[in-house]
């Protein structure tokens, strides 16, 4: 992305200028839909008639209309806007249930990450890819699209696509300021003012209150509507940041949990994004260390070399971008989204080493295709859901943002250490510069006392959400327990290897859990 750092806010999990996704775990086509769900007639899930608050009794006594979507159950939840000051504001939460294949033994509740990720569409295209045969088989999958996303009351922070494209991928006319530098990041601040304003414009009030805190609190109103008296949990990614936050709130209706790919809840904005700018850089490395022993590798020589010459490739699109077909030039802003799309697995390293070398040779065709992918931006330039709207204004609300130029400056320092190939598309201003809100989330370590154990999964890899903050978050957690997977990939609960799905599948199905740490 570009030195403005407003356009990594899209693919960030973590902090408001990093990147990271939700659904950037690589799965297969949608399986075809249309058989009736697995139960006879509509499901019977009654609440569990816990004692609460007197505002929230008709939330928590709701009897949800569930209708017949497919091959799932589908309803419409009603939640309070603002869960910690009730008033007569509400919103509606979509949530879809696959049934259990066999034997029903409870529910588990799935959330693919982002922010922003439908998990309506995950659960409704990929539920027998998210939890081993074994564990569907006796568990409803439960996916619920997050408040401000998707099926659910969604933010908007436009009225014509066209000005959030723009606002991705224009190129200022003219001569630019020096990176860094004063004028450099009013110029950013100002982006980040008009992405702000534009979004309470379109929104209203719940543009305040889409946090994670908020999500956490929605999660034990499902919980209690789907009658289970724990929350059974699978998270990924920003998901675990999700869990770990409904651990932190209700420590005693932890259930069996699994955080995959985690994201370190002390983790302030700064501490993101040179997680993943340096996760990014190793992931990066790794692909070039592949791609020079492949025939149709773009890069000569060493390691080091190929390294310098995609710095010089990036820093050429800043003062020469390509022109494409539609109109539009490819600058070092495209490119790096489509660098950093295709650096999730290795089942992707093929498509980057193509788009590298139809760049090298000056074509900017495929990079658009992968930079446009990744946001969810449609032929005709419309967006295929919010979810970049979200993940920009979830992060808004969960990290404090960084808005003193100097700290930026010295951030950026570390921030080139760590990534000197790649560390230029992670400084500057985030989005949240100019946001309208205050953070409603400080970040701070999560311990849960009296949590059920909660298993931590941690790939050594993971550019997104890279390995020291599992570490981290199964360290802080009172019941946490690490699985430590040498692997490439955001995200290793089934993937194939078996020696994380043994004893995740255990735990679910048996409530045995680790008393120790597993190096897969």
């Amino acid at each position: 992305m570009p030195r403005t750092r407003r356009h990594l806010a899209a693919l960030a999990a973590v902090a408001t200028a990093a990147i990271a996704l939700s659904g950037c775990v690589i799965l297969p086509p949608p399986l075809p839909s249309g058989a009736a769900p697995s139960t006879d007639g509509a499901p019977s899930w009654s609440p569990t008639g816990e004692d609460v608050a007197p505002e929230l009794e008709g939330y928590f006594e709701q009897d949800v209309d569930w209708q017949d979507c497919g091959a799932n159950w589908c309803g419409t939840v009603s939640a309070p806007m603002d869960w910690f000051d009730v008033g007569a504001e509400t919103i509606d939460l979509a949530v879809t249930v696959a049934p259990a294949t066999g034997e029903r033994r409870g529910a588990i509740l799935y959330n693919p990450g982002g922010p922003g990720a439908s998990g309506v569409e995950y659960v409704q295209q990929y539920a027998d890819y998210l939890l081993r045969p074994e564990v569907r088989e006796h568990y409803d999958l439960v996916g619920f699209d997050p408040r401000g996303v998707a099926g659910s009351t969604p933010i908007s922070c436009y009225d014509d696509p066209q000005e959030l494209y723009d606002w991705l991928w224009e190129i200022p006319e003219g001569p630019q300021p020096e990176p860094l530098s004063d004028e450099d990041l009013e110029r950013q601040l100002a982006d980040a003012q008009w992405f702000g304003d534009s979004c309470l414009e379109h929104t209203g009030p719940l543009l305040e209150h889409i946090g994670t805190e908020q999500v956490a609190s929605d999660l034990d109103l499902l919980r209690a509507l789907l009658g289970e008296q724990q929350l059974n949990y699978l998270g990924v990614s920003y998901g675990t940041l999700i869990g770990a936050t409904y651990a932190d709130l209700f420590p005693e209706n932890v259930g069996r949990f699994v955080l995959d790919a985690a994201v370190a809840p002390d983790s302030t904005d700064f501490d993101g994004t040179l997680y993943q700018a340096a996760g990014f850089e190793l992931a990066y490395g790794n692909f070039v260390a592949d791609c020079l022993q492949q025939d149709d590798c773009p890069f000569q020589g060493t390691k080091e070399d190929a390294l310098q010459q995609t710095r010089e490739l990036l820093d050429r699109l800043d003062t020469a971008p390509i022109p494409v077909a539609d109109g539009r030039q490819l600058g070092s802003s495209a490119l790096f989204t489509a660098i950093a799309a295709n650096l999730y697995a290795d089942a992707q390293w093929a498509t980057l080493r193509e788009v590298l070398s139809d760049v090298s040779a000056g074509s900017g065709e495929s990079a658009f295709v992968e930079a446009d992918d990744y946001y969810g931006v449609n032929p005709d330039g419309t967006f295929a859901d919010n979810s970049l709207e979200t993940l920009i204004a979830v992060n808004c609300l969960d990290y404090p943002a960084i808005t003193d130029f100097d700290e930026v400056r010295a951030n950026a320092e570390q921030i080139m250490a760590a990534a000197p190939t790649l560390g230029p598309d992670f400084v500057g201003l985030g989005s949240c510069a100019g946001w309208p809100f205050e953070a409603t989330r400080e970040p701070h370590e999560i311990s849960a006392p009296g949590a059920a154990p909660i298993i931590v999964i941690g790939g050594i890899n993971d550019p997104a959400t890279p390995y020291q903050q599992a570490v981290d978050l199964a360290a802080m957690l009172e019941s946490g327990v690490l699985i430590s997977v040498d692997a490439e990939g955001h995200g290793q609960y089934f993937v194939g290897n078996e020696c994380v799905d043994r004893p995740v599948n255990d735990y679910f199905l048996t409530g045995t859990a680790l008393t120790a740490q597993i190096d897969c």
